[in-house]
């Protein structure tokens, strides 16, 4: 692995451990809940998949992303 897909990996990983944060203060849940969801739901792989769009904008857009992906799937939160 090079030095530049190593800094993408970093990134990726740490877009998905911010937006599980910010899921779990917003919804008022507990940590194992919301990992649950975001393994139920392969939150971790649309972030690592939509990455390149997600990191355009703030942290806050990619959890309103997260949340209407959610929403379309029946999830209520």
């Amino acid at each position: 692995m090079t030095q530049e897909q190593i800094a993408e990996r970093m990134n990726v990983t740490d877009m998905q451990c911010r937006i599980f944060r910010m899921a779990e203060k917003k919804w008022g849940l507990a940590p194992e809940v919301c990992a649950d969801i975001f393994r139920q739901y392969d939150i971790f792989g649309f972030i690592d998949e939509c990455y390149d769009s997600l990191h355009l904008n703030s942290y806050q857009c990619a959890l309103d992303d997260v949340e209407t992906l959610l929403h379309n799937q029946g999830v209520d939160i």
